[in-house]
């Protein structure tokens, strides 16, 4: 029986023979240029590679802009659903699912440190900033009137002893001085009096319904900081906390390729010491502000911030479905010129640039999972844990979050893998049914035209007679 890598060799295989045979030698190299092959089973990554093979850089931008367009919505209520049904295997765990009068309106509330909510330091993020303006949402005058609970959290977190009120479901309130048992910078959570005759679950499934998840600026923006550090670098985040979102990414990528499994194992939460020094590398390049391309020496690679913010400005004053499309194509080329602006060599330029679009696909799980691991998602956890395991019952950091959640994460990643799978499944078999055909075609021909010369030559055709007439055919 055959290994995967021998038979994505053989796919690859195929179609480079069938390209060969419908429009001349095949311009990509098998080694270099499909990394899928030795990746075990990222499915994501080897379709990835084959548009890649069959089609290149235009095919691949238009799945992107499928995936941040048309799918977003499908996704978001997708993990929306799963966060639900999580939360609820957790309630069931308690004796009695109604609300504790301690967290409902006449309560004490329920405190929360912010540092156990902002994993990965969006909090720290003005949303004014240059940066912050590439990380929140809704960014309003009033940020404590904005639609986006990272925006909201992040202004009440400004205005210390005022309590705000969250879509009718939460007040919160910030406190930067901790009184007694109670911490320095806590929030003070207590539900509305809507709640106080209702179920945990009802309170979970309506503040999941309150949020926005995902917009298209946001994922994007998240993805190319990601691969270049273009927003981290700007906003100044150390060495150590790249680090630990470079383990994020390593363990979101062991998940990934290993999503059929039933049950995550403990080895998906440790790493070699190959893998510790490439979350390094990978910190220190994002401190950098640079991605390597690997040509015949490594060239260091680029995304400029103003990249991101003229893609921002341009998505946020798109009105209708095709302006939107054309922003993103445009800051997505935009991005892709500026990832090539240190290639010497043109002729390494076309394949840098399709190698770029291909590592926003790749990575587009990892800046959604980023949106998942923020305040958002993380605050209802921290509540319905609190609520159900104890009042000092937390999580560590992100690493801790998606271990004692391994079936949520799992399950979630599989959903986004699914969707864009299912667009990148359908592009591709679209141009294998157009190739296909073309090399039966070809055959045909190749076949009549043999058949043709021959009866042509028992006739007395002169051979230079024969050969026009077949060139023709």
């Amino acid at each position: 029986m055959s290994s995967p890598v021998d038979k994505k060799k053989k796919v690859f295989g195929k179609i480079a023979a069938a390209k060969t045979l419908t429009e001349g030698l095949p311009q990509l190299k098998l080694s270099s240029s499909f990394e899928s092959i030795n990746n075990g089973g990222n499915s994501i990554s080897f379709l990835s590679d084959l548009i890649k093979s069959l089609i290149g850089y235009e095919a691949l931008v238009s799945s992107v802009i499928d995936i941040l367009t048309n799918s977003l919505t499908k996704i978001e209520k997708e993990v929306k659903n799963a966060l639900k049904v999580e939360l609820k295997t957790i309630v069931s765990c308690g004796v009695d699912p109604q609300l504790p009068s301690w967290i409902q309106s006449t309560g004490a509330g329920i405190n929360i440190e912010v540092s156990k909510i902002d994993f990965l330091d969006i909090l720290r993020i003005d949303p004014n900033s240059i940066g912050g303006r590439l990380l929140y949402s809704d960014i309003t005058p009033d940020l404590t009137e904005s639609t986006d609970f990272n925006t909201f959290l992040y202004g009440v977190i400004q205005d210390d002893g005022v309590t705000y009120n969250w879509n009718g479901i939460f007040t919160i309130t910030f406190n930067s001085q901790g009184v007694g048992t109670i911490p320095n910078n806590t929030l003070t959570i207590n539900s509305t009096i809507t709640y106080d005759n209702k179920t945990l679950t009802d309170l979970n499934n309506d503040f999941i319904n309150s949020l926005t998840l995902f917009k298209t600026d946001n994922i994007l923006n998240q993805v190319m900081d990601i691969i270049y550090g273009s927003i981290s670098s700007t906003i100044g985040k150390s060495i150590k906390q790249l680090e630990n979102e470079a383990k994020i990414n390593g363990i979101v990528d062991k998940m990934v390729n290993n999503f059929n499994d039933n049950a995550i194992p403990d080895s998906a939460f440790s790493f070699t010491n190959d893998e510790t020094y490439k979350q390094q590398l990978d910190a220190t390049n994002r401190n950098l502000g640079i991605a390597t391309v690997n040509l015949s020496t490594q060239i260091p690679s680029t995304v400029p911030i103003t990249s991101l913010t003229d893609f921002t400005d341009n998505l946020l004053t798109s009105t209708t479905s095709t302006e939107k499309k054309e922003a993103i194509s445009n800051g997505l080329n935009n991005m892709a010129t500026n990832s090539v602006s240190n290639i010497r060599n043109s002729v390494d330029i076309p394949s840098v640039k399709l190698n770029f679009i291909q590592q926003i696909i790749n990575n587009i799980i990892k800046g959604i999972i980023s949106t998942v691991l923020s305040p958002k998602v993380i605050f209802s956890f921290i509540i319905n844990y609190k609520i159900i395991y104890g009042e000092t019952a937390t999580f560590t950091d992100a690493v801790d979050f998606i271990k004692k959640n391994k079936n949520l994460m799992n399950n979630i990643m599989k959903r986004i893998s699914e969707e864009i799978i299912r667009i990148l499944l359908a592009v591709a078999l679209k141009e294998i049914e157009r190739l296909v055909a073309q090399a039966v075609i070809k055959k045909q021909k190749e076949k009549a035209t043999l058949k043709l010369a021959q009866l042509q030559t028992l006739i007395g055709v002169p051979i230079d007679t024969i050969k026009r007439i077949t060139d023709n055919l």
